[in-house]
């Protein structure tokens, strides 16, 4: 079983996005294996869109221009984040918002520590509140907010 890298030319060209995605994942099977299981348990695919998140209908990390350009480091930890909120999904208990914000927070944090990334990331992972999905500041993460992003 692998994990599908997707393309779409129209985001971010394929040249440039399978070799980083494809070097993030090797960095999370080599320094982060028992997260890198869960892309692989729950069949996601990868691939560049408008907006970074998780898009339940079809099983894919969707992930924009401006996450796309950070670090590796930063990028793995991203797809774990977002595989996180399938496993919250599947298992029934996903609650668009903070709570589940916090909770995919606290193991992209523990990604960033085992694939050792620089420690300007680890901070600003550790100053966030999960309040990053609620863009309008109205206290309600929803289509409004998903909308608005530019990550």
């Amino acid at each position: 079983m692998s994990i599908s890298i997707l393309v779409n030319n129209s985001c971010i060209p394929d040249s440039e996005f399978r070799p980083k995605a494809q070097r993030c994942l090797n960095l999370l099977q080599s320094k982060a294996n028992q997260y890198h299981i869960w892309l692989l348990k729950y069949n996601l695919s990868i691939r560049p869109a408008q907006r970074s998140g998780a898009n339940f209908a079809d099983a894919a990390i969707d992930i924009a221009r401006s996450t796309f350009d950070g670090s590796d480091t930063w990028l793995a930890s991203v797809f774990i984040h977002e595989a996180i909120h399938f496993w919250q999904y599947r298992a029934g208990h996903y609650q668009a918002g903070t709570v589940a914000e916090q909770e995919a927070n606290r193991y992209q944090l523990g990604v960033l520590q085992l694939v050792e990334a620089p420690q300007a990331e680890i901070t600003h992972m550790l100053s966030q509140t999960g309040g990053h999905a609620d863009l309008n500041g109205d206290g309600v993460y929803d289509w409004q907010d998903y909308n608005i992003r530019n990550y």
